[in-house]
């Protein structure tokens, strides 16, 4: 997957800097747009946009030897069972493309092609990132209305 790491990096200090501090480098990037960041304190963050979150996964380099080292969490993070569909249906993406999901998984969207769109990573990453502040203080079960204006 291609992307502009500054634009990447951009997006996430204006749009999930409620959740994250500042982000300082990107180091992996998925097709579904999860991003895998350092922040300026070193510590490293997944964000995970069709969940509406960000997840402080490890506080030194050591630790993320480990975390991918994991088969379990190297095998979430590559979510092929939805990439590889999702590639032979709608085709590669162009850069700064990701599959994004029209309905968050953590709002009761599918992980499946039906609830897939291409779209650009720097407009998902934006738009989940204010999702996610405006849900944020809601629990279980809540029912939400969600406008989308240009």
């Amino acid at each position: 997957m291609e992307f502009e790491s500054q634009k990447i990096i951009d997006t996430l200090n204006n749009s999930w800097n409620w959740m994250i501090p500042k982000v300082e480098q990107v180091l992996a990037v998925n097709s579904m747009a999860n991003c895998f960041v350092k922040d300026v304190n070193a510590h490293y963050w997944r964000v995970c946009p069709e969940e509406l979150s960000a997840t402080l996964v490890a506080e030194t380099e050591q630790r993320v030897q480990e975390v991918f080292s994991d088969p379990d969490y190297k095998e979430d993070w590559q979510l092929l069972g939805l990439i590889n569909p999702a590639e032979e249906h709608f085709g590669k993406l162009k850069t700064g493309e990701c599959y994004a999901m029209v309905k968050p998984a953590i709002m009761g969207g599918e992980y499946s092609i039906n609830n897939l769109r291409i779209g650009s990573i720097y407009e998902y990453l934006s738009l989940t990132g204010d999702i996610a502040y405006q849900t944020k203080d809601l629990k279980d079960g809540d029912q939400v209305n969600i406008c989308i204006t240009e």
